[in-house]
């Protein structure tokens, strides 16, 4: 058993990168994966990529990549290009903040003022989810066993770290 704190706190600014494919599905989705130089998660799915990056699923034919603000340009470009006709991609670096809940208690704090079973085992590292949590609209990132990410619109960032805290 341990006495460690469960904590929330805002994250660094990042890239987000949304990549959304409409043709050649499975074409595309390798052609990325290869420039990405790591493996696409499958639906509802996180993973690690090379250079700092992360992809979520987010849906069917949807992912989110989430890197160093400094790549941005370069990796955005990249997609378009290993997408071509079959997708696109777009930056939406400015719509999301970035909260981390890191602690033994990171998913018992996740169920309060939030409608997600976060204690289901299912819902462990690599997985992704959307869901309200204290009237805000968040994307929860099973980071590992100890912590997990949530994306949230930065106009609701500060409630809800504020709330996180106060739980």
């Amino acid at each position: 058993m341990t006495d460690a704190p469960t904590t929330a706190q805002a994250l660094g600014p990042a890239a987000l990168i949304a990549v959304d494919v409409w043709g050649a599905f499975d074409a595309a989705s390798a052609r990325l994966g290869e420039r990405l130089r790591g493996s696409l998660p499958g639906l509802l799915g996180s993973a690690n990529l090379a250079g700092g990056w992360r992809a979520l699923r987010v849906e069917p034919t949807v992912w989110w990549l989430i890197g160093p603000l400094a790549d941005l340009e370069a990796e955005l470009i990249a997609a378009e290009a290993a997408l071509g006709e079959d997708g696109a991609a777009v930056d939406l670096s400015g719509g999301f903040v970035r909260l981390e809940i890191a602690g033994p208690g990171w998913r018992e704090l996740l169920m309060i003022g939030g409608v997600f079973d976060a204690e289901d085992p299912a819902f462990g590292p690599g997985s992704t989810a959307g869901t309200l949590l204290h009237h805000a609209s968040v994307r929860y990132d099973a980071v590992d066993e100890g912590r997990v990410h949530l994306l949230v619109a930065p106009s609701y960032a500060q409630d809800l770290l504020h709330h996180l805290r106060a739980t």
